[in-house]
């Protein structure tokens, strides 16, 4: 196997992958990776200690909840542990607390739903503000559950009144799922869960027939560092049912992973008969990574609640001071109080070609993400305004997806 080192990124086929194309291969996603400021990942987590662990096979089967035998080569100890620190994060009470790790977000979300189906017995409808994550509609659709929309307000937050009357219109005996999301994908707005159940009240959903999850995948941890008194509730002790997170994202664990953390009396636990490991299969997955619990557990004492919490503000730091820089420049770029998210009109697509962003709507935004230096983002914002300059300015869009409807109060915050 050899790597083209001219022009894209290639591996062909001819032979074994040699120690000199290790190397290339490794400098060269170096060198992309410090244009990748358009993405959630954090990049200052080192897991060089735990690379020892990779040459055995470490294979969680089951849950890591239940009773096990068999297979030794598993740590479902330790993803226990994970789940019971990540619960106490997000202030599920302790004997209540359940879950297991997850390829990513997506997985876990599929889990809520799950769960949520099962308790339900399929006599459930799914809500979801426009402005949540696609995967979202894809997995409703894989599990034959039908999906409402709702409207995000113009600040990218679900609007929780529209929510009430689409509630309302439902047949009288159909549970209700809704997916709170805590940090949307071009924004960060962050869904009230206590507002979303205030709605749910409105309509008259029994406590009984309602689910509430939180797609935490990146701001869920950041958020559990604040006071609760001074950001949006989304968490367990906020009222959610379950919530996820992505532990390549915040935590900055170098493979996609994620994980969930659900209420044990909200469950309704499925057949428990062991399977030919010993280990009852309570997982969507079966199978999971062994590693992942590690990695993720490493990274959440590695860096302790203080080192979690002074990486969350600098984030949001870099990031209102990246906006104070573009607004100087008369880019209306924004922010919202808590987010890490940085928003304004799209780069040209020369830029783009350099700086690989995400755009919607004719607006692009970066993320200030903990262990990329500041100087990343000016250099950025000095080829952005350059850029301006030699195309007599980027034309305003229009509003951006979901921006609060004053632009001014948007830059404020």
């Amino acid at each position: 196997m050899a790597v083209t080192t001219d022009g894209p990124l290639t591996v062909t086929a001819d032979g074994p992958l040699t120690l000199a194309g290790v190397r290339d291969l490794h400098r060269r996603w170096l060198d992309g990776a410090a244009f990748d400021i358009g993405y959630p990942n954090a990049a200052d987590f080192d897991p060089s200690m735990l690379l020892r662990l990779f040459d055995v096979t470490l294979n969680n089967v089951g849950h890591p909840f239940t009773p096990t035998s068999g297979f030794s080569g598993h740590s479902l100890p330790l993803e226990q542990q994970l789940i019971r620190e990540l619960g106490a994060t997000f202030r599920c009470p302790p004997d209540l607390v359940t879950g297991f790790v997850t390829s990513g977000s997506t997985e876990a979300v599929r889990a809520a739903l799950l769960a949520a189906r099962r308790r339900f017995r399929r006599r459930l409808i799914v809500y979801a503000s426009t402005a949540a994550h696609t995967c979202v509609a894809k997995l409703a659709e894989e599990l034959c559950l039908p999906l409402r929309q709702v409207p995000a307000r113009a600040d990218g937050t679900m609007d929780t009144t529209a929510l009430a009357e689409l509630v309302q219109q439902r047949r009288r005996g159909v549970a209700v799922l809704v997916v709170a999301t805590i940090g949307t994908t071009m924004l960060e707005a962050v869904d009230d869960v206590p507002a979303i159940h205030t709605a749910l009240d409105a309509a008259g959903v029994p406590a009984k027939s309602r689910w509430v999850h939180a797609d935490a995948a990146l701001a869920g941890i950041p958020l559990a560092m604040a006071d609760p008194a001074g950001r949006p509730g989304f968490d367990i002790g906020d009222g959610a049912d379950s919530i996820n997170i992505s532990g390549h994202k915040y935590l900055g664990v170098p493979t996609p992973c994620g994980a969930i953390v659900l209420r044990t009396d909200r469950c309704t636990p499925p057949d428990l008969t062991p399977t030919y490991t010993g280990a009852p299969d309570l997982t969507p997955a079966g199978s999971r990574s062994g590693h992942t619990p590690v990695l993720m557990l490493a990274a959440l004492r590695g860096f302790g609640t203080d080192g979690l919490r002074s990486r969350a503000e600098t984030c949001r730091s870099h990031a209102a001071t990246l906006v104070e820089l573009l607004t100087a420049a008369d880019v209306p770029a924004w922010r919202h109080q808590d987010a890490f998210t940085v928003v304004f009109p799209a780069p040209s697509d020369r830029l783009r070609a350099r700086w690989p962003l995400p755009v919607q709507d004719g607006w692009g935004h970066v993320i200030c993400m903990p262990g990329k230096p500041f100087t990343r983002y000016e250099r950025f914002a000095a080829e952005y305004l350059a850029d301006r300059r030699d195309h007599g300015g980027h034309p305003l869009p229009g509003r951006p997806p979901a921006v609060a409807a004053d632009l001014e109060d948007a830059i404020a915050c």
